[in-house]
């Protein structure tokens, strides 16, 4: 009698941990990443690691800069080219045909902050690492003009809202083929760089435009972003 109650008890201890395992909910199927978004050709502009570069928005014909003294994580903006060093960057090449963006003043790459997939995602410089946020494509965009694609996202770098005022803050936006999302490269002490390429081409989510046109406004996004954080 008693080894029939032993074995009772044992089969019921071992039906309830049956039944506790059965109940325990399955642990979530891991997420998988986002797809890399579609990459346009790159420009066909001749460019050198060497030579220090103003980049000049198209529609205000302004440069941008990073404001001299300011910390990292400071956003990027537009103001009346002067020549100086926070205007000035180099761009270094990365495998896979990208480009860091690199501060003549600071020695610093401009990303976009957090690796932010989001519109108005801010445009921010930060110690060079490595990273896809820090990486950006350079694509045509009509003559003698480039539109410069984050790694990362596919955006597209744009001045807030189509302004022209100086202090203006650039951000990325998906590409709307507005002037506000070009830009060119003027060598320093010389004429920006030769373009061989035959006007602006699709790319980063956006259909084919053609050179020398634009639209209207484009890549605003309304208010500014919240403050700068760590690219």
């Amino acid at each position: 009698m008693r080894n029939a109650m032993v074995m009772f008890l044992a089969f019921a201890l071992t039906s309830a941990c049956i039944e506790q395992k059965q109940d325990e909910p399955k642990p979530a199927a891991p997420v998988a990443p986002p797809a890399p978004p579609p990459e346009p050709p790159r420009s066909a502009m001749a460019i050198s690691p060497t030579t220090s570069y103003s980049i000049v928005a198209v529609a205000s014909n302004k440069c941008l800069q990073y404001v001299a003294g300011a910390p990292q994580g400071a956003r990027a903006e537009i103001r009346t080219c002067d020549g100086g060093k926070p205007q000035l960057f180099t761009l270094r090449p990365v495998a896979g045909g990208y480009q860091e963006i690199v501060n003549a003043l600071t020695n610093d790459c401009m990303g976009v902050t957090a690796f932010v997939l989001d519109e108005g995602g801010t445009v921010v410089r930060w110690v060079c690492d490595g990273g896809a946020n820090q990486q950006w494509i350079v694509a045509d965009a009509g003559p003698d003009a480039i539109r410069l694609v984050a790694r990362h996202s596919g955006k597209v770098l744009g001045v807030e809202d189509s302004k022209s005022a100086d202090g203006t803050l650039v951000s990325q936006y998906s590409w709307t083929s507005g002037a506000n999302q070009r830009f060119k490269l003027q060598a320093v002490g010389g004429k920006p760089p030769e373009n061989k390429g035959k006007g602006d081409v699709g790319g980063a989510g956006g259909k084919s435009g053609k050179a020398g046109k634009t639209k209207k406004g484009g890549g605003g996004g309304g208010k500014s972003p919240p403050a700068a954080a760590k690219p």
